[in-house]
């Protein structure tokens, strides 16, 4: 399988694959938890054009996306952000999103996507992420060493969720 990982930039490319990525991870993420509607109008909130234009090119964020020969396969979105507690004092980036399509999700694929972040993310302390309880890829993300750090209430919807901290000790 041709797996491959490009940093990605507002381009309309970029863009279209960012919204297809985001909103289908969204409505994986909340799916049966959360009404429709609700559901419904949150993405289209998330889904203006020149906000994303905007997220994409601020220098404090890095789109990853992994593609299957030349498919969006998943994506990675690294942000600066203020850290959770257990890493006050620390230079720390956040993971915001790390999401893998179902069809695509294996090894090869969650590999490629996690050295790429590790590789932009190497001068960091420590990297986090806050991701639902329920999360698929939550036991992949502790066998890269992601360690609970801390229970949360994910927003918008307040769903139970997990703090992971992985220490960077290279």
């Amino acid at each position: 399988m041709e797996v491959t990982t490009k940093f990605t930039i507002a381009s309309e490319e970029g863009i279209k694959n960012f919204f297809f990525l985001r909103n289908t991870r969204i409505s994986a993420m909340y799916a049966g938890s959360v009404e429709e509607a609700k559901l419904k109008e949150y993405r289209e909130k998330l889904s203006n054009h020149r906000e994303a234009v905007n997220e994409l090119n601020n220098l404090t964020t890095q789109m990853i996306t992994v593609f299957v020969k030349d498919v969006p396969a998943g994506y990675a979105l690294l942000k600066q952000s203020t850290a959770p507690e257990a890493l006050k004092g620390k230079k720390a980036s956040h993971l915001d999103a790390f999401y893998i399509l179902p069809e695509y999700d294996g090894e090869s694929v969650r590999d490629a996507l996690w050295k790429k972040c590790r590789s932009v993310t190497r001068m960091s302390d420590a990297l986090w992420i806050e991701m639902l309880q329920t999360d698929p890829l939550l036991p992949y993300l502790q066998s890269c060493g992601f360690t609970i750090s801390d229970s949360a209430e994910m927003k918008p919807f307040a769903k139970a969720s997990y703090i992971l901290v992985y220490e960077n000790n290279d």
